[in-house]
């Protein structure tokens, strides 16, 4: 748990203080970088431009030589380029279909409203109602579909040997490494616009070269709480991109993580490998418990669960619900590791927060 301020010394005061103000420099730059994939996905120069200075302000000079540094190497991982280069891929062919489909409000009108849309999500007080706006959907998916992916994508690839090495949950990763091999079930839970899904597709092209997908049809389980809002305004164009040039199948089942586990996607959970889960844990925050516990309960052994979060508080509420001390639950069968920017600093995992980006919490089964 972490140590309360009036315990700490003047000197621990003081690196507190200064790691809390380089995580909210830091995810200034990250939400600036974001902004600037999304105006590259979108083709929007202004936007894009308007960004970049704003960012090389931000740096200053003396971070402006190490940033460079770090996105060159990013730039070099040719797994990394070739996941989401499919990534793109995919993402600009939903956008044309929206396109050819959308006349009526334009693409700036569509991300307004998907921003009343994510403020709700944000605060956790979003409605089904919210999600009949087919409108605010694809904004939604204009706006937040390529770096959801992207963080899938990003956030897996740090478990290949070369960049896991370092990790204090080393054992945990490697399990999980050997099973993306054998994946070809997964189940995304609060799908959205699939961009959890397409995020593995993607992946497992760029880094997983014995993966079944690139031999073998895959199954995407896609669930979600406002799942015919989605199919109606986004899914119906993914399925067949999935299933064309693919050769997946697609399931898409209604979803409340707030009650409990429905039995009649029973089967279907049994069956997964993997599961996604981005950002739903704040968004429907203590309410997931039971369902959880069950989903957790019926999964097979060696099951692989991907946790995002904006904020890793319901992350480590989690993990305190699998302690070996807290009541006997399902939970207590799951080993974690985390694959954020704390991945490789355990002094860093109990804080609040998270340095350049979200909080990425990885499980597997025994």
């Amino acid at each position: 748990m972490p140590i309360a301020n009036s315990q700490l010394s003047d000197e621990e005061k003081q690196a507190k203080k200064q790691l809390k103000a380089s995580l909210k420099h830091q995810r200034k730059v990250q939400k600036l970088e974001t902004r600037i994939q999304h105006a590259i996905s979108r083709n929007d120069p202004i936007v894009e431009q308007s960004a970049r200075e704003e960012l090389d302000e931000l740096l200053g000079n003396n971070d402006r030589l190490q940033h460079q540094m770090q996105q060159e190497k990013a730039s070099n991982n040719e797994q990394y380029d070739k996941s989401m280069l499919l990534v793109r891929d995919i993402f600009h062919h939903l956008l044309s279909a929206f396109d050819k489909k959308e006349q009526s409000f334009s693409k700036a009108e569509q991300i307004q409203r998907a921003k009343d849309l994510l403020h709700h999500m944000t605060k956790g007080t979003q409605a089904l109602t919210m999600f009949q706006d087919v409108t605010a959907l694809r904004g939604y998916t204009r706006k937040k579909f390529y770096s959801r992916a992207g963080l899938v994508v990003e956030s897996l690839g740090k478990l290949s040997p070369e960049q896991s090495s370092l990790s204090n949950k080393k054992d945990v990763i490697d399990a999980c490494w050997k099973n993306l091999e054998r994946i070809n079930k997964v189940c995304s839970i609060g799908c959205g616009p699939g961009c959890d899904a397409v995020g593995l597709l993607a992946f497992l092209k760029g880094y997983v070269p014995n993966h079944n997908a690139n031999s073998s049809s895959m199954h995407f389980i896609l669930l979600d709480y406002a799942m015919e809002e989605w199919e109606d305004a986004v899914l119906d164009d993914l399925e067949p991109i999935l299933t064309k040039s693919f050769a997946s199948t697609v399931t898409c089942e209604h979803c409340d993580v707030s009650i409990p586990l429905l039995e009649k996607h029973a089967h279907l959970i049994e069956a997964s490998d993997i599961f996604l889960t981005s950002y739903l844990l704040t968004e429907t925050r203590d309410k997931w418990d039971v369902y959880f516990i069950q989903l957790v309960e019926k999964a097979k052994e060696g099951a692989i669960f991907f946790f995002a979060e904006p904020l890793p508080w319901q992350l480590h509420r989690l993990i305190r619900m699998s302690a070996p001390d807290s009541d006997p639950s399902p939970l207590q069968r799951l080993r974690f590791a985390w694959i954020d920017s704390s991945m490789n600093h355990p002094e860093l995992q109990e804080l609040d927060g998270r340095a350049g980006g979200p909080a990425i919490l990885l499980a597997i089964k025994n």
